[in-house]
Order: structure tokens, then C-alpha cells, then sequence
């Protein structure tokens, strides 16, 4: 595009702005006519002097104009820093984590320290299951006996007759157990009660005992 061509479309452009503010400028004198009649014919009512608005030149309503939107412009600027600030004072509350406290601070000012402290004892009773004794043992047994009778081949409760701790302790999946001989059977309790067993063709089978209280002491 020539030189000629540019400026002639700058003028064209140019001429109608300077259209667009001539019919603006003559609706804003319009209004303020408008406003000044409305004034002055109050002002005649009331006996009054008439103060009319002042009208501005164009250069002058326009150069408000502009300053108006430069406003405009710095208020939407601020708006948008105050939202950026704010999501992002939101996005770092949320993916905030505290630091592991490592107790440093606590062993350094208890080395500078001097004084005596007890030892650490657990005040906590030991929760290792213990080992009962025969008779308890025996009890567990003739509870089972009770519940599983017929699972064991029994026609009747054999748990009233005698149950004999033929003082002998077996290994049975890794875990020490008291033999027993009852009814005709031979069972092995763990001495930790937890599992019974019945010694059947050369192998302790494990018995399933149902009840966790015992029916007999």
C-alpha cells in the first residue's frame, strides 16, 4: 500500500472520529440545555438566581471522557491483581504442610541441661500371651471335649469321665503342648492355649473349639 493510500485512510478513519465527537458533543449540549431549562424554571418559582450548568467546550467534555476510562482501565488492573492474589494465597494455604517436628531442638536444650532423670519404665502391662499351667490346660480340654464330642467319634459327652496329663510336652507346630489321655484318646493343649489337638494315626490333628469361656473349673 502507497504512502498516499495510508494517509488517505487515516484521514478517512480520522474524519469519523472527529464525526462521531461533533454528534456526541452536540447530544451532551443538548442535555445540558435540557437541564438548564428545568433549573431556571425553578429557580423563577422559588425567586431565585439561576446558576446554569456550565457547558464545556468539546475539547474539554472529551478530555473527561478519557479520564473517565483511564479510571476505568487502573480499577479493572487492580481488580485483577487483587483476584490473582487472592487464588494464589488460596492455592498455597491448601498446599501447605507442616513440618515433622524431629525433636532437635528438645535434645539440644536437654544436653545443655544438668539434672538427674529417672529411667523410662512401661507403665503398660506385658501383652505377650503367657503360658498356663497344666490344670488350665486341662480345662481347656474337657471344654472341647464338651463341644465336640461327636466330632470326635464319641456316642456320648466324654468331658465328665477322666483326663489324665500324662507329664509329656510334644513340639506341635512349633509351639510346646501338655499331652493328655482321655476316653481312650490321646489330645495335646498348647501351653499357651492356644490350639487343641488329637493324636490320630500317628499324626495331632487340630480340634476347633468353639467356646470362649470355660463350662468347667
Amino acid at each position: 500500500m502507497s504512502k498516499e493510500k495510508k494517509l488517505a485512510k487515516k484521514e478517512k478513519k480520522a474524519a469519523k472520529v472527529a464525526a462521531k465527537q461533533e454528534k456526541a458533543y452536540a447530544k451532551l449540549v443538548k442535555k445540558i440545555d435540557k437541564e438548564n431549562a428545568k433549573i431556571e424554571k425553578k429557580a423563577n418559582k422559588k425567586n431565585k438566581p439561576f446558576v446554569p450548568i456550565p457547558v464545556p467546550t468539546q475539547e474539554e467534555a472529551f478530555a473527561n471522557t478519557n479520564k473517565g476510562k483511564v479510571k476505568k482501565i487502573i480499577a479493572l488492573i487492580l481488580l485483577i491483581f487483587l483476584i490473582w492474589y487472592l487464588i494464589y494465597f488460596l492455592v498455597m494455604w491448601f498446599n501447605y504442610t507442616a513440618p515433622m517436628y524431629t525433636g532437635e531442638d528438645e535434645t539440644t536444650t536437654a544436653a545443655a541441661e544438668i539434672g538427674e532423670y529417672e529411667r523410662y519404665s512401661n507403665p503398660h502391662e506385658i501383652t505377650t500371651t503367657p503360658d498356663y499351667s497344666v490344670a488350665e490346660a486341662k480345662a481347656l480340654l474337657k471344654q472341647v471335649l464338651h463341644d465336640d464330642w461327636k466330632d470326635l467319634g464319641y456316642s456320648s459327652d466324654p468331658s465328665s469321665g477322666s483326663i489324665n496329663y500324662t507329664s509329656k510336652i510334644v513340639n506341635i507346630n512349633n509351639a510346646d503342648c501338655y499331652v493328655f489321655s482321655a476316653s481312650g484318646k490321646t489330645y495335646a493343649v498348647a501351653v499357651k492355649l492356644s490350639s487343641v489337638y488329637v493324636y490320630e494315626n500317628g499324626n495331632y490333628t487340630p480340634i476347633t473349639f468353639r467356646s470362649t469361656n470355660y463350662l468347667f473349673s
